[in-house]
């Protein structure tokens, strides 16, 4: 696999067929989790996908994950640092441009966060912009079920520092998981989000049921979303060929 510890040198004879872009946030995700938490997560993706690909004998290039995206919608809440979605594109744009020149056909970009409404029209305008050239983005990055059963139970209840996240952080970094876990499912949807800031709606900064977290769901989740992804990515092949 390679990464950001590759030389220049291996990049060039090995020739990476697809390059692998994690975008996360830098927000605050309640008492229990750390504000790096989306970042952490769409790494770990991000890695265990390169390796799958790898396995499969399709080399990627694992870029680093960019950490700072479209929080604004936490407002003013400590440890919230965020970017424009014009900054957001541009900064994509930029990426994806530098990994056309580098030869690399294809561009796999990873969403860690579910605010960032700017990237598929960036997509769309970069694909347009380059025909020889194709980037493609999962419609989710995290797998709810694996062989059919649901990991989560609360699945679709929570948005944000709940189940899913709480069991993701247990297994990559127990040690950064606070034993003030709090439960809180709002009286409005997640369209909310786009009319007012989350401390108005969850002063606490959670929207679902952090408590049920488990270290070994959040390892089936990264497990099982890698699987998913990679076979996203072999259907796009197919198709866009």
């Amino acid at each position: 696999m390679l990464d950001q510890n590759s030389t220049s040198r291996e990049i060039r004879e090995n020739k990476p067929k697809i390059a692998i872009l994690g975008i996360g946030a830098i927000e605050q995700h309640g008492r229990h989790l750390r504000i790096a938490t989306d970042w952490s997560q769409v790494r770990a993706i991000s890695q265990a996908v390169a390796q799958e690909l790898d396995a499969r004998e399709l080399d990627a290039l694992l870029l680093p994950a960019i950490p700072y995206s479209m929080s604004e919608c936490h407002g003013l809440m400590p440890g919230v640092v965020y970017l424009k979605p014009q900054t957001l594109s541009e900064v994509v744009m930029d990426i994806a441009r530098s990994v056309r020149e580098l030869g690399i056909p294809l561009m796999l970009i990873l969403n860690g966060h579910g605010g960032n409404f700017i990237l598929e029209p960036t997509i769309e305008k970069l694909n347009r912009e380059y025909p020889d050239f194709q980037i493609i983005m999962p419609p989710e990055v995290w797998a709810p079920a694996e062989g059919g059963e649901a990991i989560f139970e609360s699945f679709g209840a929570g948005i944000h520092a709940e189940e899913m996240e709480t069991s993701m952080q247990l297994y990559l970094a127990p040690e950064y998981v606070g034993d003030e876990q709090v439960d809180v499912i709002p009286e409005v949807g997640r369209e909310f989000l786009d009319y007012t800031v989350m401390k108005k709606i969850s002063p606490d900064g959670i929207w679902g049921l952090p408590k049920l977290g488990k270290a070994e769901k959040g390892e089936k989740a990264i497990l099982s979303s890698a699987k998913s992804i990679v076979a996203f990515v072999q259907k796009a092949q197919e198709v866009l060929r």
